[in-house]
C-alpha cells in the first residue's frame, strides 16, 4: 500500500515533533524595569559594573521580584528607595524607586545601592510583609535620614561606592585608551 506523499510528510514532521526536545520553561525574570529609560539605565548598568551584574545575577536566582522605577515624587530626603509592594507563596515583591534627575552615573551607583537591599530581602527569607522589611532594617541597618523613617545598610554603601568606582574605571579606560 502506497501513502500519499501529504500522509509520509505528516508523519515525518510529527515523528520530528515527537523526538525533539521540549522547549526550555521559560523563567521568571525577577528584576522588571517600569519604562525604556530605566530599562536602558539597567542594561548600562550591568554591561558598566560587575558589581550591579553580580547582584542582579543573585537576585535572577532569587525569590524576590524587583519592579525597577524611576520617580520624580520621592521623598526629598531621598534620591532612591526600596519599598515593600506584596507576597505570594513562592515570590516576593518589591519596589526599587530613583529619581530621575540624576547624572547616569549618579543613577547606575543608586542602583546597585538598591539592588543590594532587594538582595538584602532574598536573605532573609523570613521578610514577608512591609513589617518585615521594616523589622529587618531595624535589626541589620542604621537610621539615615532626620526623620528617622529611613534606613541603610553597610553593604548598600558599599555596593553603591563600589559601582560608583567602576563607572569611573570605565570611563578613564574610554578617554586613556585600553591599558
Amino acid at each position: 500500500m502506497r501513502l500519499p506523499l501529504s500522509a509520509v510528510i505528516t508523519c515525518l514532521c510529527t515523528a520530528a515533533l515527537a523526538a525533539a526536545p521540549a522547549p526550555p520553561v521559560p523563567t521568571t525574570v525577577r528584576l522588571r524595569p517600569q519604562g525604556a529609560r530605566v530599562s536602558a539605565l539597567l542594561a548600562r548598568a550591568k554591561a558598566r559594573s560587575p558589581t550591579v551584574q553580580r547582584i542582579v545575577d543573585r537576585l535572577e536566582a532569587g525569590d524576590v521580584i524587583v519592579y525597577l522605577e524611576l520617580n520624580d515624587r520621592l521623598d526629598p530626603q531621598v534620591a532612591a528607595c526600596l519599598t515593600w509592594m506584596a507576597a505570594t507563596e513562592s515570590r516576593r515583591i518589591v519596589r526599587a524607586s530613583i529619581t530621575p534627575r540624576l547624572r547616569e552615573r549618579e543613577a547606575i551607583a543608586l542602583l546597585a545601592h538598591e539592588l543590594q537591599h532587594a538582595l538584602e530581602v532574598l536573605e532573609h527569607p523570613e521578610v514577608r510583609s512591609s513589617d518585615g522589611l521594616a523589622d529587618l532594617y531595624t535589626r541589620i541597618g542604621h537610621r539615615s535620614s532626620p526623620s528617622g523613617r529611613h534606613f541603610d545598610t553597610t553593604e548598600a554603601i558599599a555596593a553603591g561606592e563600589l559601582a560608583a568606582n567602576e563607572l569611573r574605571r570605565t570611563a578613564a579606560t574610554r578617554v586613556t585608551g585600553a591599558l
